[in-house]
C-alpha cells in the first residue's frame, strides 16, 4: 500500500485533470494484485504503478480519451486468447495473464476513497474499499468504504449496497482481498491494512540499513535504544519514531501488538537479558534476534520459568533468511526479507520450486457468486 501514500501526495501538487487507474481483477499471471494503482496527469506524470511497467505508458497515453464519458475498464490480455474480445488489449509480453483495469477520472467528490484508506492506515486500522468495476452503467466506479468500527460511507443504494457491505465485512473479518461478482456486478473487495509495524532495538551502524530498506517498503519503524532522542533522530532519519530508553524500560515504554514484528540487534548480551524475557510473552508476529544461535540458545536456558512451545513459534534466532549474508547491507536484506516472507504467511523459498501461483488468488467465496 505504499503506492497509496505517493498517489496522496501526488493528488495533492498536482494542477489540472487526473485520472486513476486501478487492477480490479487479475487472471493467471500478473506483476500486481487487484487493488494496485496509478494516478497520472495530462502531462504524462504518473505516481504509483498498475505493473512492472509494461502496461503504464500505453494507459498514460490513452487514459484522458478513454475517460472522456466516464470510467471504463480495459483488459489487458497478453495469453491471446481473447484478442477478438471487445475492449481487449492483446499485448505479447508473454506474461500469459488478463488484467482488468478501470480508469476514472480522479474529481472532487462526496466519497474519497483514496483519502478514507490512507485516513484507516494512519490510525493503524483495517478498512475495506469495495469498488463496482462491472454492472449497471450508473454503478461503475461506485464506492462502499467500510472500517473495522462498523463505520461505513458511498455512493451504492438500494440491494447492491447490502450485498457490499455483506461482502466488505467477511473481507475485513478475513483479512482478503477479492474481486468478482457480487449483488448483480462485478466488485473489487480490497482490504487495506496498516502499515506493518517494525521495533528495532539497538542503535548500531547496521540497524541504518535495516530503517532504510523497511521504510521504503512503507512499514513503520521504531528505533529503540538507550541513547540520546536527538541522536537517534539524526542517524536514523527514516524512521517513524525512536524512543530513548534504557533495556529494563525499553518494552514497557512501547505500544506492541499482535501485528508488531520486533529484531533484537543491540550485540549486547546484558541488554538482550533483559529484553527477551520481556519480549516472549507478549503477543508478537514475530521476534528476531541477531547473533549466532548457540548465544540465543545460552539466553534461552537462562529464562525461568522456561518459554512456551507458542513463544518459540515466534523467535526467529538467527534472525534473516539464508542468503549468504555478509556486511551490514546484506544482511539488512536477509532481515526485511524473512520480514516480508512473515507479513505474506510465506516460507521464504525459491519462486522456482514453488508449485502454488506466486500470489494468492483473488477470487471471492463460493456464497457471494450468487
Amino acid at each position: 500500500m505504499k503506492d497509496l501514500d505517493a498517489i496522496l501526495r501526488a493528488r495533492q501538487r498536482a494542477r489540472g485533470p487526473l485520472v486513476l487507474a486501478t487492477v480490479v481483477a487479475v487472471s493467471g499471471s500478473s506483476y500486481r494484485k487487484p487493488g494496485a494503482r496509478m494516478l497520472m496527469g495530462e502531462d504524462g506524470w504518473l505516481a504509483g504503478g498498475v505493473s512492472g511497467g509494461c502496461l503504464e505508458s500505453d494507459i498514460v497515453r490513452k487514459a484522458f480519451f478513454w475517460t472522456s464519458t466516464g470510467p471504463r475498464v480495459l483488459r489487458y490480455d497478453s495469453t491471446g486468447d481473447n484478442a477478438e474480445e471487445e475492449g481487449s488489449l492483446s499485448f505479447a509480453l508473454g506474461c500469459n495473464g488478463v488484467v482488468d483495469v478501470l480508469l476514472e477520472r480522479c474529481e472532487p467528490g462526496p466519497v474519497d476513497a483514496l483519502a478514507y484508506a490512507a485516513e484507516a492506515r494512519n490510525e493503524g486500522r483495517r478498512a475495506v474499499v469495495a469498488t463496482v468495476y462491472r454492472g449497471p452503467s450508473n454503478a461503475v466506479g461506485s464506492r462502499l468504504l467500510v472500517r473495522e468500527d462498523g463505520s461505513e460511507e458511498g455512493d451504492l443504494s438500494g440491494a447492491l449496497r447490502d450485498a457490499v457491505r455483506d461482502a466488505a465485512r467477511e473481507a475485513l473479518e478475513a483479512g482478503r482481498t477479492w474481486s468478482g461478482p457480487c449483488g448483480g456486478a462485478d466488485v473489487l473487495v480490497e482490504v487495506v491494512e496498516p502499515p506493518h509495524p517494525l521495533v528495532l532495538f539497538g542503535s548500531g551502524f547496521d540497524v541504518v540499513p535495516v530503517v532504510t530498506q523497511a521504510a521504503s517498503l512503507g512499514w513503520q519503524v521504531t528505533v529503540v535504544a538507550d541513547r540520546p532522542s536527538e541522536t537517534l533522530r539524526r542517524r536514523f532519519p527514516l524512521a517513524h519514531a525512536v524512543v530513548s530508553a534504557k533495556a529494563r524500560d525499553a518494552v514497557d515504554a512501547l505500544t506492541l501488538s499482535p501485528r508488531t514484528l520486533a529484531v533484537l540487534m543491540t550485540h549486547s548480551l546484558p541488554q538482550d537479558r533483559e529484553l527477551l524475557p520481556r519480549l516472549l510473552p507478549k503477543a508478537l508476529r514475530y521476534l528476531g534476534v541477531l547473533g549466532p544461535r548457540s548465544r540465543t540458545e545460552r539466553l534461552l536456558a537462562e529464562l525461568s520459568p522456561a518459554p512456551t512451545p507458542a513463544q518459540l513459534e515466534k523467535l526467529h534466532a538467527p534472525v534473516g533468511l539464508d542468503l549468504g549474508a555478509e556486511g551490514a547491507e546484506e544482511i539488512a536484506l536477509s532481515i526485511v526479507a524473512e520480514l516480508q516472507s512473515v507479513v505474506s504467511d510465506r516460507e521464504g523459498g525459491k519462486l522456482r520450486e514453488r508449485q502454488a501461483p506466486i500470489h494468492s488468488a483473488a477470487s471471492p467465496p463460493a456464497r457471494k457468486l450468487a
